[in-house]
């Protein structure tokens, strides 16, 4: 098993949001999380300010996706997200933003110590930068599938 799988939950695996926007598909994470009591009620301000400053949008071919994140500071528990978009939504590219990229899955990161984010983003970025990988996903119907391709994968 990745270590990044050890931070995810079945639970935590949302397929066919529908969402405007970036901010929205942001908001209905959030709340989800919030929700479990995952983040404190600052975490979804404190994710659009970072996304500001840091983009995550990564352009990896036909299919992208995003490894949104913040401070610990407002996470109360240690969890990885992931939600398929039915329709992509533009985030601005990690690294240069000044390009937007089309994003079909969100990977979002609460973690407890900036160190983990570090630890987990390139262990993250090989395995959704393989575009079969990305495909296969949004090609599932059940979370339980979603969590146990990820688990062997």
């Amino acid at each position: 098993m990745s270590s990044f799988a050890k931070h995810m939950r079945e639970d935590l695996i949302l397929l066919g949001l529908t969402c405007r926007d970036r901010d929205d598909a942001l908001k209905q994470i959030t709340s989800m999380l919030e929700e479990k009591g995952i983040v404190k009620d600052t975490y979804y301000e404190a994710l659009l300010a970072r996304e500001a400053d840091f983009p995550t949008g990564l352009p990896i071919g036909e299919l992208n996706f995003a490894l949104p994140h913040t401070y610990p500071e407002h996470v109360n528990e240690v969890a990885i997200t992931l939600a398929t978009l039915k329709e992509p939504v533009m985030f601005r590219e990690m690294g240069d933003d000044e390009n937007e990229v089309p994003v079909s899955v969100i990977v979002n990161l609460a973690m407890k110590k900036m160190d983990d984010n570090v630890k987990l983003l390139p262990e993250l970025m090989d395995f959704f930068a393989n575009g079969d990988n990305l495909r296969t996903i949004l090609e599932m119907t059940d979370p339980a599938e979603v969590y146990a391709f990820i688990k062997n994968g």
